[in-house]
């Protein structure tokens, strides 16, 4: 791991490094308040993960996709892609982390087996922290920002293919190119998007790599001119895959993840279970031969939603609070639904689900013409369902039911921008 980085690193690109990274900052703050955690005794490098930590590696990931793919607008078509990429994103963090914050540990004991003053401690991290933060994480995040917008290219290639077929692989810009990639660009290298060796081999496949694609309609390469996969040639470890078909910016066989500590594995999936909860998470699931095991479930969340009929809720992108009544509670339990069991479960957590749903825009209640009904798009287990919000009266917002039928946007009058 002392070389990560290194020698998997692009010669040829390397003119690229610090050009991405002018966006890169990490908070000292942060790292002062994750070496207090880990000092603590209730703290487990091996288990937990350090959230301090966390939310500042995952930032600087958050800041490289928005710079390299874009950040959408709210119901655009790429926003589903966007969200995948980040939560990956927030999963190669917690990898990241996991390997630090035991790197940090492994600090805390003097030659003697004696835990060492804090203020010595910290003295004796700062060389590795130096070392992880700002040269491994700044070379990560100038990586990462390639990488998001090489997805964006690919998306918009795949999209094109049927007017511009084939790809050609395009000399670097760097100043000192050098054989690993110069095989492919001094060649034009040109072949079909959908080719097989745009899986083994593309732009963003080694360190800090500043060569591009372009789409064309021009013949592709024989296939006896194709260069050959070799050891000298083959991607570097974490950028074997394609993050424009699968939104990772860093694959698998990153050293991070491949090579990861004992226990991270555990603590990385519970860490994002938790600081990313499913709102839709069941408790019982029903069973459908047995409807009235599932009953008794029911009547608990509908006696444990009461409360929500004091609440006010709220959604950035509808000004106006949205409220749920006792009737609404009822409705929402008793709508069918794909994913039943699911759907009444999320109805515990309304607060958070309405201050993230998607707002669609409105049209005439289908009950009552004079009344608005407001659509909300969320998702249950990755199917998008709509909840149903009614105006009776300007201001007076309360939510109503909730539906899984697509045909519910047919209602909408005035979609939002």
């Amino acid at each position: 791991m002392e070389n990560l980085y290194y020698n998997g690193a692009c010669p040829s690109c390397a003119a690229f490094r610090g050009e991405a990274a002018q966006g890169f900052t990490f908070d000292q703050e942060v790292l002062k308040q994750a070496l207090k955690t880990v000092y603590r005794q209730d703290f487990s490098p091996t288990t937990d993960i350090e959230e301090h930590l966390f939310d500042e590696t995952f930032a600087t990931f958050g800041r490289a996709i928005d710079e390299g793919y874009g950040k959408p607008t709210p119901g655009a078509a790429n926003e589903d892609f966007y969200n995948e990429l980040r939560h990956n994103a927030a999963v190669f963090s917690a990898f990241k982390v996991h390997r630090l914050q035991n790197d940090i540990a492994a600090q805390l004991m003097d030659e003697d087996g004696q835990l060492k003053p804090f203020e010595r401690f910290a003295e004796d991290v700062r060389p590795m922290l130096d070392h992880q933060v700002e040269r491994w994480l700044r070379t990560e995040y100038d990586t990462a920002v390639i990488r998001a917008h090489q997805a964006a290219d690919w998306r918009r290639y795949m999209e094109q293919a049927h007017i511009l077929p084939n790809l050609r692989w395009l000399p670097t810009t760097s100043v000192k190119p050098d054989i690993v990639h110069r095989e492919f660009w001094s060649i034009g290298l040109t072949l079909p998007v959908d080719h097989p060796f745009w899986s083994a081999h593309r732009p963003g496949d080694r360190w800090n790599c500043h060569c591009s694609l372009e789409a064309t309609d021009d013949d592709p390469t024989p296939g006896h001119e194709i260069p050959k996969t070799t050891p000298q040639n083959k991607p570097a470890p974490g950028l074997d895959n394609n993050p424009g078909t699968d939104a990772k910016l860093f694959s698998d066989t990153h050293p991070y993840v491949a090579h990861a500590y004992k226990g991270a594995k555990k603590a990385v999936e519970k860490f994002i279970r938790e600081k990313f909860p499913d709102k839709a998470s069941v408790k019982v699931e029903p069973k459908h031969d047995e409807p009235k095991s599932y009953a008794a479930r029911t009547k608990e969340i509908k006696k444990a939603a009461a409360p929500l009929k004091e609440e006010v809720f709220a959604n950035k992108r509808f000004k106006k609070d949205i409220r749920i009544t006792g009737r609404g509670i009822k409705e929402w339990l008793n709508q069918p639904h794909e994913h039943y069991a699911h759907k009444n479960e999320l109805l515990l957590h309304m607060g958070d689900v309405m201050k993230k749903a998607k707002y669609m825009g409105y049209g005439k209640d289908k009950h009552d013409p004079s009344v608005k009904a407001h659509l909300f798009e969320v998702k249950i287990l990755g199917d998008k369902s709509w909840i149903i919000a009614r105006e009776l009266k300007p201001g007076r917002v309360e939510i109503h039911s909730i539906s899984d039928s697509p045909r519910i946007l047919d209602i909408i009058e005035k979609p939002t921008s």
